[in-house]
């Protein structure tokens, strides 16, 4: 992409194997194809103005067949004709290698080639130097990034950047902790939110209990139960635990209900429970919570004793497990410690992220762990996260627990969700209409537990008011779950425009992007500038708003004569964002579609890209400002969008 003189030229090249395929240039609505194209493209590309992106991983034989009119007839690779260097005098050679060498960069290559032929020092220098700026800009990256959770890693990468030749792939190495990073928000946010789901679970109990008492003083009736009973009937059951092995006997693989979003893992699971010896070793398992990995741990476990008394089964926990290694050094028990972990034939741990930072107990769990494996002992792992998205966990034991099966939960589809709630409603031999059973379906979408809570809270309200169980019995009981009754401090539109702060991003919740466009023209103060992103034709915009946008972009996957479009690709959408505020600093910038870029990439994707835009924003005096309609997204994925933000409401 090359901007100069007020100009703006595009150009693409797809290449297999290095070598070009198809290329196309665009400049001043006019458009070249194939070998003309990559010459202008070539010609672009010496350009200073010029911005190079590299995008891997693309549908070659997709691009082939849609811009067949583009392809070139003879894919040839390119090469510049390379010119000798001049020699580079040895002092200033010296001079610059004792910089270098000062910093703590690796300049044996350099020092052993000193005394040769210059021209071979000559080679040498400008490669090292090369090399050294790549790895001075991945620093640079690398400072950029929060490390929390994950020194080690980023430590090792510091000490292969001192050795730059010897790494030239720390780019990539750079992008997986980026990724892990990034993981570990998007899991630790969603855990959040599920805790805060389980400290609500007792307050929704008492929220029960008040309405049932609320209404039979309005009845004149005596409460037919105690309280206690009714939080007992609410609440689940306590768990029946195998004393030998730990195992909860409740879960069983018939217990389990299985859906497309649980399948593979269940199959998993089952198939270590059948055959220890071929079984994939370790399995590991991994989910957000509530979502099934615990039961189909404790399920391998009742699997293999019921087939056999004489199995050695155990099930911990990583917590349970660093609590037993503290104990036994303390004790001086720990041979014993070991001797009992190495005697199971299936060890089940659950939770492994929680050996995160626990040195002394991952060391220790490193041994057992070759140990088991060493003698074809099953050893089966569950957790909220990829191994690789632990933070400070040691490399060794990500190495391990990857090297057998990963398998995945996903939060279960509606189908399941109402076969679910069906099975239990006919083991509790409770009568249901039709349509509540969907309808709790579809109050919670991404937990299993609080599914099940949210029944029982309507089979008890049901039974201590003697009232059928309905729909309209339902949307009365599981109110606060529906949304129906939250509130929120809202504010006036020239109360928000008077507050807003540059560096500082804006999430306006709103069914149509009204406020956001209102907003938007105040905080320009009059003054033309500003970039608009929308879904919303432009030319609606203008026709409805008052904006004196400079520049503005129909998010469209169509091709618009009379105004500028661009397609819901995210890479493109940063590029014009970040490009638009390194031009015109203190700028304003309004995004309105959010959930069309989630229909067409991923919400951790496009979470990824709004947290880019916020952290990039943070850094200048910008503003941004994101209009989302509520009810586009989950309520989890509205949740962690608005805490990247800050939210306005408005009156």
């Amino acid at each position: 992409m090359r901007n100069a003189s007020g100009e703006r030229s595009e150009g693409v090249v797809f290449l297999r194997g290095g070598n070009p395929e198809v290329s196309l240039h665009h400049k001043n609505g006019e458009q070249l194809k194939g070998r003309a194209a990559l010459k202008q493209v070539w010609q672009d590309s010496y350009d200073e103005a010029c911005v190079l992106e590299l995008h891997a991983r693309v549908d070659m034989d997709g691009l082939l067949k849609e811009y067949g009119d583009a392809i070139l007839e003879k894919p040839t690779k390119l090469v510049k004709r390379s010119k000798v260097p001049h020699p580079v005098d040895r002092p200033e050679i010296e001079r610059q290698v004792a910089m270098w060498k000062e910093k703590g960069y690796d300049v044996s290559t350099i020092e052993g080639v000193i005394d040769k032929d210059p021209n071979e020092l000559t080679v040498a220098f400008l490669s090292l130097q090369e090399a050294i700026r790549k790895s001075d800009a991945a620093a640079e990256a690398l400072a950029r990034l929060d490390v929390g959770g994950f020194e080690e890693r980023a430590e090792a990468i510091r000490a292969k950047l001192r050795e730059p030749l010897k790494h030239a792939d720390l780019d990539a190495e750079i992008e997986s902790l980026r990724d892990a990073i990034d993981s570990r928000r998007h899991i630790d946010a969603r855990r959040e939110i599920e805790a805060a789901r389980e400290r609500d679970s007792k307050e929704r109990t008492k929220k029960v209990l008040q309405l049932v008492m609320k209404q039979q003083q309005a009845l004149h009736v005596e409460a037919p139960s105690a309280p206690d009973e009714a939080v007992r009937a609410i609440e689940s059951p306590p768990p029946t635990r195998d004393e030998a092995t730990n195992v909860i006997q409740q879960y069983t693989f018939d217990a389990f209900l299985v859906g497309e979003s649980n399948r593979f893992a269940q199959a998993a699971a089952a198939a270590v429970a059948k055959d220890l010896a071929k079984a994939y070793n370790p399995l590991f398992i991994t989910s957000g919570p509530g979502l099934g990995k615990t039961h189909l741990l404790h399920a391998i476990g009742n699997e293999l004793r019921g087939r056999s008394r004489e199995a050695r089964v155990l099930y911990t926990t990583a917590q349970a497990f660093v609590d037993d290694v503290t104990v036994a050094k303390r004790e001086g028990t720990l041979a014993e410690f070991r001797a009992r972990l190495r005697e199971v034939d299936c060890l089940l741990v659950d939770d492994v992220q929680l050996f995160s930072g626990q040195r002394e107990a991952q060391e220790e769990f490193l041994q057992v762990f070759e140990d088991l494996a060493n003698g074809n002992r099953v050893i089966v792992l569950a957790g909220d996260r990829p191994p690789k998205a632990i933070p400070d966990l040691d490399e060794r034991l990500v190495s391990r627990f990857e090297s057998g099966l990963m398998a995945t939960i996903q939060p279960p589809e509606r189908e399941t969700r109402i076969a679910i709630l069906r099975r239990r409603a006919t083991a509790a031999r409770i009568d249901v209409d039709a349509d509540v059973l969907p309808f709790i379906a579809d109050l919670v979408e991404d937990n299993v537990r609080e599914l099940g809570g949210a029944l029982n809270r309507v089979v008890t309200f049901s039974s201590l008011m003697a009232r059928p169980i309905t729909r309209d019995l339902a949307k009365e009981v599981l109110r606060d779950v529906t949304g129906e009754a939250k509130g929120g401090e809202t504010v006036g539109l020239e109360q928000a425009a008077g507050a807003l702060v540059p560096g500082r991003s804006y999430l306006i919740e709103e069914d149509r992007p009204a406020n956001a466009f209102q907003l938007f023209a105040r905080a320009l103060g009059g003054r033309r500038g500003g970039l608009v992103i929308t879904r919303t034709n432009p030319k609606r915009i203008r026709e409805t708003f008052s904006l004196e946008a400079d520049r503005t972009l129909w998010l469209t996957d169509r091709e618009s004569k009379s105004e500028k479009t661009i397609q819901p690709v995210l890479e493109r959408i940063i590029y014009e964002i970040e490009d638009y505020m390194s031009q015109r600093p203190g700028s304003v910038i309004l995004l309105d579609g959010l959930e069309y870029l989630v229909s067409s990439n991923s919400f951790e994707a496009v979470l990824k890209f709004v947290r880019r835009v916020v952290d990039t924003v943070s850094e200048s005096h910008s503003l941004f400002i994101l209009s989302v309609g509520p009810a586009t997204l989950k309520e989890q994925e509205r949740r962690m969008i608005e805490r990247e933000m800050e939210v306005l409401r408005f009156e």
